[in-house]
Order: structure tokens, then C-alpha cells, then sequence
């Protein structure tokens, strides 16, 4: 059998953690390890394990990979898309740019962007201009400055771009590409005259406007409502009456990232009931860029009562914009609306592909335009035929749809493009049994078409034996997959390369397995005893429910064996042929014997048409055999596994009979030391009774020192922990560490932090876990801190989502409740503080305070009321809080919160332009550096899995850092800070040119994985 690597076999295990292990552990190095990474990367259920696949096929840099990271730019979720385009950079795939193309309007997540932007321009270089110039104008800034960064790199020494980007400029009268192209200017100078030194472009200064609804007077609005505090914002809309405000100014509100603020407008707008409000919504229907903007404007159609036909009445004979005109045809479908069809469908022809795809998108439903449908497929544009191919995937309902789609697409044959589109043909292909487009599919340069094609050939008995044959011994899985018949499914269940190839195999050769019996009575006995050799637990249990004890010794020695096996899923599938096996008893009593006259060895197996090899070893010793392969064959009449088993399996009705074999075969000696220890153990399962007159077998029983019984004397209260600390003047002492409930999925890890001594604990309403641990009553809730907050604004809300709380909690008071993420001095206003003082003194909170990244203005808010806890942002790489705040916090006897302080993990990672073997700081180090400011009471940590929190809680041990440490740390600090300030100037040198340079940010912006992301 040939040996896998047993990370291919783990990526296939249903516990997603184990695939996640696996995922980073496949050895890449071998193909057939990427050919395992590919199959996860596109069929996985979890986002992570196919993220970490997209970067691990980046890592290999094989270019036979980059379809399927192509083909992963349309994942579902963003982790997977970003590690997708940092892939394709790595490989230098050109064909990345028509989807950069797509991306930079379409997708809807601003890192991803930020990560095509550099991608295209790695690999397409001047190339990807034109999507540099989209980038300019999105409405994230960091976007925005990626684009910039890629220009200058460009356009430093290529006159063409530069004029290119001048032109583009001079197109617009303002906006955020004028303002762009004017620092580029700046920049190609300096270069050109050797200065080289960095030039900051203040990318969030030029900020893109989101879309404005049509005659918006947002400016207005913005004098008395806007806020750099959107909660702020928030309470004075709540203010207003909903009369107050137009729907064209309410609608703006829906693009906002404050989801407070989005409710409360969508409410408003429902309350108002404006005709003309669900128009002016749809605009945001057009701008998939913005988070949470289209998802508003559907919730707010499908909650307010309006006229669909009126409204799409409207819409069709207005100016067509793609995303109102996809919904207005969708409702002209699902009314069967002639006169509404008839105007959608003569957008179809529209000049601008955006509206003929989103008039398509809609028409794919509706039987009576299948013909126009079907000729978009003849489109310009992909996009549009996309539509028409998607549907095609979807499968149309009707028999006759089937037809006439498969009969379009095998003429759009010579057409197709895209490996999507050739996939499409090819099923249409395979449906109508056309021999011409399957054997040209058969050839095709991506793999998941040919194997499509393949397979259609093999189940219509089309392909030559030599066809099959090298099709059968290829390299890639899913070329293998495609020939296998059954036939080959015996061999090929044990000797592919591929985990998941073999078990297709396995399946194939026992769904057909009686037929083949017929012709050979062996086959299925010798398969499944063949299979449970497998280091693959998913054929050794599909092996156990094929044999059967009765069948002779081989099938009985080999359920035994795997009944012990590792995987619970094997013992329960071995377990149950041997439970209805109902001569099991006398099959195991010869089995057993003498043992020193019995050769417990297994036979030479029958072969089976010389597919089936002899089994050579059980893979069941003790050891884990997910990472050691099965051990050899044990020499005859010493197989001490296989009696352990067979003594467990006759002894397991502990009844009389039972007891007297057992009495017999300790007194007889003649067990191996290993069976008798166990047999031992199997004593514990008799009843007591039966060693009355067996007092020589009692004493043979395990047991434990018998415990002596004192009286036990009163427990006195626990001490405070040693490394509880206080917070400011609250009278509250808290743990160094101030645990969040943002990642941890289980209530497990909380009480294992709790047992460790940490008793504080960051709690939001989402947090579910740490909400199950805080109602569990472990502990009295007096040995509890819970900081919990609001991002609303206002007395009334205030009180209300305190009130929440303490209901969601099951308590009856928060230890302390603080403002969230406070960027306005409004927000701390009089009114706030005195509807937090009066719930101190109503007994329902203990302390209070606010979280804001702006020390100075949390300076400020403490000359004005003497707020008791503040939680800021702090870290070695920010450190301004140790002059600019921690000073005027002790001197008031303000608890000081510190969150960030692995900087979100640059601190943790090497700087470029330092030596590669200076040690780096641990998350630890980073705690313990905050820890050890005057006046810091405790650090924000949020560990995303068992192995992060393990670690942050070293800094219980020795919350504080030495002198020595804090000087290296602080030196650190400053590195990480002045990179940013230098990382233009270290990529733009970096050899290679741009290429290389934009590879360097693709890499320093890139997320970690999320098993090592750190914790603050």
C-alpha cells in the first residue's frame, strides 16, 4: 500500500480544527501536497482552512495552481479573496487584471481591495493604470493610498503613465484623483531630482464623498447634526423628529459604518413613509464598495409597503442605473408585467455592459426571454455572460430549458473563454453527448475542464484505452478521478496518491461490490480487509461495516484490531458487526487458545484480479496514527493488540461464564505481560459478588490508596489575588489582564483564564460565549469584574443598553461601564455624565468611564468631570499616553485601561533593515511593557484560541517588565513607528524595482493567520 502524507488525510477530517492544523502542516514542497492544498482551497466549508491554502499555494509559486486561485477571487468570504490576490502577486499570474478590472468597482471589502490594487500592480505594472486610477477615487482611504504608492513606483521613471494619469486628472473638475495626481507631481520630481526621502500624501484629507442622492443637501444636514462621533450623531438625529429631516438627507445615513446610526435612519425613513424614499435608497444599490450600504437599502424595500410595479414603473423610465434596474426587472418577472418586460428587455442591447448584465441577472428567471437570455452569451463582456453562464450552473427547471441552454452553449463552444465558460460548455457538452466539444474540452489547458470533459468521455464509453490509460496515471487527482470505473476502484482505493481520490474509489468499488462478487466471491472480503490496513480512518471504518466475524479469522482478527483502533468512528463501525455476530463467543475462545500454540498472524490474503496487494500491518498500535504511518506486521503468536481485543470482546458481558474464563486465564499464567495488565483492569467491570470466593482474583483488582477521612475544617475566605491591581480610585481591584469575549467560542477557556487568576473580563452583547460563562455562577459574582459599554450616545440610551445588559448578564449590577470608542468631546457630555453618575448611585454600576484612541482628548475630558476609568490605546510603537495622559490620570486617581499593545501585531514582526536574527518581543513582552506604565491598571487581551490565551497568561506570573527590558522595548517601539514613516523609502529601494517593492507591501499588510494573530 502506498504510504500518503498523513496532512492530506488530516485536511480531510470533518473536526475543522484538525483540517486547519493540516492546512498549514501539507508538505508543499511535494505536488502532490499542493494538489491536497488545491482541493481544499475550493471545496473546504471553512474560510480559514481555504485561506491558509490560498497563501500555501502562494508560498509554492507553482503557476499549475494559479486557475484555482483564480477562481477563488469569487469566494464568499473576504480572508480567502485576500490571501487569493497575495497568491497570484507571488506567482506573477497577468491574468489577474480583467478580475482587478471587476474588483476595484465591485468588491466589497476594503483590505481586499487594497490588496488587488497592489497585486495588479506587482504583476501588470503600468499595465494595471487603469485600475490604479479606479483605486483613486475609493471610498476608503487606505485604498486610495495604495493606488498612490503604486503610481509613484511606476511613474518615476515611465513618462507614458505619468501623462497618462495628467490626462486622467484634467478629466475631473475636483475629487480625490485631482487631488492624488497633484502629490504624485510632487513626487515624480523629487525622484527625478534624487531626492528620495518620504513625502507623506494625505490620503485621508482627499476623501472621497460617498454617493449622493440625487439633489442631496447632506451639507445642510451635516451643520446640526454631524459629528466626528457617529454616536453623537446618532442621539441628535433621535432628537429630531422624523418630519424634521427629507428623505434624500436620511437616505445618506444609510452608508454610515455606525450601525446605530443606520438603524435609526432606516426607521426614520419607514416612519416617514416618503414615495420617494425607496428610489433614492437604490442608489446604494450601485455602490457595493461602501459596508453595509446595499444590505440597508434591501431591508429598507422590503419594510416599507410600496407599489413594486409603480416604483419599478418609475425606475425603468428614469435614467437606467444597474442596481435599480436589476430589482425593477425582477419584479417585472415575478408579476409577468408585459409592459415592464418589454422595456427591461430592450435595455438588453444597452451600450454600457453594467446595465445589459443587470438587466440579464433579472430576465435569466423569465421563461418567455430565454432567447434573449441565450444570446448574451455572443456579449463583449464577461460579466454579462457570466449571468447567462451562472444560470446554466444553477441548472433552469424545465426539461426544455435544460435543452435550449445546452444547445447554446455548445455553440458558444469556439467562444468560451474563461476556464468557467469552458467548464459550462463542457457539461453542455456531456448533457447533449456531443463527441466534437468533449474531445476538444478532453485537451483543454485548465484542469477542472478536462477532468469535466473526461469524465463525460468515460461514462460514454468514448475514450481509447490509451486515452484512459493516461489519463488514469496522470498527475493531477481530479484527471484520475474523472477515468475511475470500476474496474480500477479496487487498486485505486489503495495505492492513489491522493486521500480523496481513494476514497471516491472505495465508494465506487462498494456500491458495485455484490455485482462483482457474483464473479469472484473473495472481492468484497479481500477489499475491506485490504482497506483496513488504510492510514486513512475514513477507509478503515468503511472497512469494518464490509467484514464480518463469521466469514473465518482473517475478517475476526481484523474487526478486532480495529476496534481498538484510534479514531472513535472506526471502533464504532468495527463494533458493530462484532456485536451481531452471534457466534462471536465460541469464534473468539478458539481464537485465543494457548497462546503459545496459536498463530495470531493474518493469512496471505487472495488476490483479486492482482489488484488488491497483501496487507502488510495493522496501523492500530497506541500511538496516534495521524502522524505515524502503520506499523509492520508483529511476529506470529505475539500479537498482544489482537488479544487484548479479543479478550475485551469475550469478557464484555461480565457474567458467570465470563468470570470463569477470566479466573482461568489469570491463574494459568501463560498471557503476555501487556494482555495480563489488562485483564487486570477488565476486573473492575465484575460485580463484586462474583470475588467473594475468589479472594486471590480480588486481590488481583486495581485500586487506589484508600483516602483517609478528616473532618474538614471551615474554608476561609480566599485571599485577593496576588497580582490583582486597583483600578484608579474606583475601589475595584482587576486582574492585569482584562479578558475578551471576542474570539473564544467556548466557555472553557474562561475558566481555565479564571482559574489561572484572571477575574476581569470585556464583555459585548455578540460575545456568547463569555455571556454563558457569566451566567454560569462559577464563583461568587463578587470575584468578578465585567466591563461592559455603549456605542450610543444620550441619557435615554445610555440607560437603556445598561439595563440590557444586566438582563442579557443575569446580575444585577456591571462593574464598569464605559463609552465606547469615543471620538468627539460631545460625546462626554454633561448630560452622559450625569446619567452614569445616577446609575452608579442607583447601585447598577460600580464604575464608569470611556475607551478613545485620542489621548488628548481624553486629557481634556478629565479637566472636566473626574471621569473614574479611561481605557486608551497604547503600546511601545504608541507611546504618547506616557506623557501625554497617564501623568494627569494618576494625579486624579483615573483607572487606566490599555488596548492595542501589540500595535495589532507589528510589534511582533520583523522590521525591514534590521538584522534578521535580532530577537523579537512576545505578546507577553508587549502586555508587560503597558503593565509597567505608572498608573496602568490592566491591558485588553483577546486571544483567539486556546494557545494565545495560554500564553498571554505568562503575564500574570510578573505583570511588569524590567528596566533593562523597557529601554530594548521602547527602542523596539520606535522602529516599528519610524517604519511606517520609512516604508516608502525602504520598498522604493528594494531590489528588484516595483515588482518587488509592491511585494514588500503586500507582505507588511498582510493579515496573519488566524491561529497566530495576536491578541491586542
Amino acid at each position: 500500500m502506498l504510504e500518503l502524507d498523513l496532512a492530506t488525510v488530516r485536511l480531510l477530517d470533518e473536526d475543522v480544527t484538525v483540517r486547519r492544523e493540516a492546512a498549514g502542516a501539507v508538505d508543499a514542497s511535494e505536488l502532490v501536497g499542493r494538489y491536497a492544498l488545491r482541493q481544499a482551497l475550493l471545496t473546504d466549508e471553512d474560510a480559514e482552512v481555504r485561506a491558509i491554502s490560498a497563501r500555501r499555494l502562494g508560498d509554492a509559486r507553482d503557476a499549475r495552481f494559479a486557475s484555482a486561485l483564480i477562481e477563488a477571487l469569487d469566494d464568499a468570504m473576504p480572508m480567502v479573496r485576500d490571501r487569493a490576490w497575495r497568491a497570484l502577486a507571488r506567482l506573477g499570474v497577468e491574468a489577474l487584471l480583467p478580475h482587478a478590472e471587476r474588483a476595484v468597482r465591485r468588491e466589497s471589502v476594503w483590505w481586499v481591495r487594497r490588496a488587488m490594487v497592489r497585486a495588479a500592480a506587482s504583476v501588470a505594472g503600468s499595465g494595471a493604470v487603469g485600475v490604479l486610477l479606479a483605486a483613486l477615487e475609493d471610498p476608503f482611504w487606505r485604498v486610495r493610498h495604495a493606488a498612490v504608492q503604486a503610481l509613484a513606483w511606476l511613474g518615476a521613471g515611465n513618462e507614458g503613465l505619468r501623462e497618462q494619469v495628467r490626462r486622467a486628472a484634467e478629466a475631473r473638475e475636483q475629487g480625490p484623483l485631482r487631488s492624488a495626481v497633484a502629490w504624485l507631481e510632487g513626487e515624480w520630481r523629487a525622484v527625478a531630482s534624487g531626492d528620495v526621502g518620504p513625502r507623506p500624501f494625505d490620503a485621508e484629507g482627499s476623501a472621497m464623498a460617498a454617493p449622493r442622492a440625487e439633489g442631496s443637501r447632506v451639507d445642510d444636514v451635516e451643520a446640526g447634526l454631524a459629528s466626528e462621533d457617529p454616536a453623537v450623531t446618532t442621539a441628535r438625529l433621535e432628537a429630531r423628529p422624523a418630519e424634521s429631516l427629507s428623505a434624500r438627507e436620511l437616505v445618506e445615513w444609510l452608508g454610515d459604518p455606525h450601525e446605530p446610526l443606520r438603524a435609526l435612519a432606516r426607521r426614520r425613513l419607514r416612519e416617514r413613509k416618503d414615495a420617494e424614499a425607496p428610489r433614492l435608497a437604490m442608489h446604494w444599490l450601485d455602490e457595493p464598495r461602501v459596508p453595509h450600504a446595499q444590505d440597508e437599502a434591501r431591508a429598507l424595500l422590503e419594510r416599507l409597503n410600496v407599489d413594486e410595479v409603480d416604483l419599478a414603473t418609475r425606475i425603468l423610465a428614469a435614467p437606467p442605473r444597474p442596481g435599480s434596474l436589476a430589482w425593477a426587472t425582477r419584479v417585472a418577472v415575478k408579476q409577468g408585467h408585459e409592459a415592464l418586460l418589454a422595456s427591461a428587455r430592450a435595455l438588453a442591447q444597452h451600450l454600457e455592459a453594467d446595465i445589459r448584465r443587470a438587466v440579464i441577472s433579472a430576465l435569466v428567471f423569465d421563461p418567455d426571454s430565454r432567447g434573449l437570455v441565450l444570446k448574451a452569451l455572443d456579449d463583449e463582456d464577461a460579466s454579462v455572460r457570466a449571468e447567462v453562464i451562472g444560470a446554466w450552473e444553477r441548472r433552469p427547471r424545465s426539461a426544455s430549458a435544460v435543452e435550449d441552454f445546452a444547445t447554446a452553449l455548445v455553440a458558444f463552444a469556439p467562444r468560451a473563454t474563461s476556464p468557467r465558460e469552458r467548464r459550462a460548455v463542457a457539461t453542455a457538452a456531456a448533457y447533449m453527448e456531443a463527441s466534437e466539444p468533449l474531445l476538444r474540452a478532453s485537451q483543454d489547458e485548465d484542469p477542472s475542464v478536462r477532468a469535466v470533459a473526461l469524465q463525460a468521455l468515460a461514462s460514454l464509453d468514448w475514450l481509447t484505452q490509451t486515452e484512459r490509460e493516461h489519463a488514469e496515471s496522470h498527475e493531477d487527482p481530479w484527471l484520475r478521478a474523472a477515468v475511475l470505473d470500476v474496474d480500477s476502484a479496487a487498486r485505486v482505493c489503495l495505492d492513489d496518491s491522493d486521500p480523496s481520490v481513494r476514497r471516491m474509489a472505495l465508494q465506487l468499488a462498494l456500491s458495485h461490490g455484490r455485482a462483482l462478487a457474483s464473479g469472484d466471491p473473495t472481492y468484497q472480503s479481500t477489499l475491506a480487509l485490504g482497506c483496513a490496513l488504510s492510514p486513512d480512518p475514513w477507509i478503515r471504518a468503511r472497512a469494518a461495516e464490509q467484514l464480518r466475524p463469521q466469514n473465518g479469522d482473517a475478517e475476526l482478527r481484523a474487526l478486532l484490531r480495529l476496534s481498538r483502533d484510534t479514531e472513535l468512528m472506526v471502533r464504532n463501525a468495527a463494533a458493530s458487526p462484532l456485536e451481531a455476530c452471534d457466534t462471536l463467543d465460541e469464534r473468539l475462545e478458539a481464537l485465543l487458545g494457548p497462546p503459545a500454540n496459536s498463530r495470531l498472524d493474518v493469512p496471505p490474503l487472495p488476490d483479486i484480479h492482482n489488484k488488491l496487494p497483501t496487507p502488510e500491518a495493522s496501523p492500530l498500535e497506541s500511538g496516534d496514527t495521524r502522524q505515524e504511518p502503520p506499523p509492520r506486521q508483529p511476529t506470529p503468536g505475539h500479537d498482544t493488540d489482537l488479544r487484548i481485543a479479543a479478550w475485551t470482546w469475550r469478557l464484555r458481558r461480565a457474567d458467570d461464564t465470563a468470570f470463569a474464563l477470566l479466573r482461568d486465564s489469570l491463574r494459568a499464567h501463560t498471557e503476555p505481560a501487556r494482555v495480563v495488565t489488562h485483564l487486570q483492569a477488565l476486573t473492575l467491570t465484575f460485580p463484586d459478588a462474583l470475588f467473594t470466593a475468589e479472594p486471590e482474583l480480588a486481590r488481583l483488582r486495581p485500586t487506589s490508596a484508600p483516602r483517609q477521612r478528616t473532618t474538614p475544617s471551615p474554608r476561609p475566605p480566599p485571599p485577593p489575588r496576588a497580582s490583582s491591581r486597583p483600578l484608579g480610585r474606583t475601589g475595584l481591584n482587576v486582574s492585569p489582564l482584562v479578558l475578551s469575549g471576542a474570539h473564544l467560542t467556548s466557555r472553557e477557556p474562561f475558566f481555565e483564564a479564571h482559574e489561572a487568576g484572571i477575574d476581569t473580563f470585556f464583555w459585548e452583547p455578540r460575545y456568547a460565549a463569555l455571556t454563558q460563562f457569566l451566567r454560569s455562577g462559577r464563583g461568587p459574582r463578587e470575584r468578578s469584574v465585567i466591563v461592559a459599554g455603549t456605542y450610543h450616545s444620550g441619557p435615554a440610551a445610555i440607560r437603556r443598553d445598561v439595563e440590557s445588559a444586566l438582563r442579557r448578564l443575569r446580575t444585577s449590577w456591571l462593574d464598569v461601564f464605559l463609552l465606547f470608542w469615543v471620538r468627539a468631546p460631545e460625546r462626554l457630555s454633561d448630560e452622559d455624565y450625569a446619567a452614569l453618575e445616577r446609575l452608579r448611585t442607583e447601585g447598577k454600576l460600580r464604575a464608569f468611564g470611556f475607551s478613545t484612541h485620542l489621548r488628548d482628548l481624553a486629557r481634556d475630558a478629565l479637566t472636566r468631570h473626574p471621569w473614574p476609568v479611561v481605557m486608551t490605546r497604547h503600546s511601545a510603537a504608541h507611546p504618547g499616553a506616557e506623557s501625554a495622559f497617564f501623568p494627569e490620570a494618576q494625579r486624579q486617581g483615573t483607572g487606566v485601561l490599555t488596548f492595542t499593545t501589540t500595535c495589532y501585531g507589528r510589534l511582533l514582526r520583523p522590521i525591514p533593515g534590521v538584522a534578521q536574527d535580532t530577537p523579537l518581543p512576545s505578546a507577553v513582552d508587549c502586555y508587560r511593557y503597558s503593565l509597567s506604565q505608572p498608573g496602568v491598571s490592566a491591558s485588553l487581551t483577546a486571544p483567539r484560541n486556546r494557545r494565545e490565551l495560554l500564553h498571554n497568561l505568562e503575564v500574570l506570573s510578573r505583570p511588569w517588565m524590567e528596566p533593562e527590558a523597557l529601554s530594548v522595548m521602547r527602542a523596539h517601539g520606535e522602529h516599528v513607528r519610524a517604519q511606517g514613516r520609512q516604508l516608502d523609502t525602504l520598498v522604493r529601494r528594494a531590489p528588484g524595482g516595483s515588482r518587488e517593492a509592491l511585494l514588500a507591501l503586500l507582505e507588511e499588510d498582510g493579515p496573519l493567520e488566524l491561529g497566530d494573530l495576536p491578541s491586542s
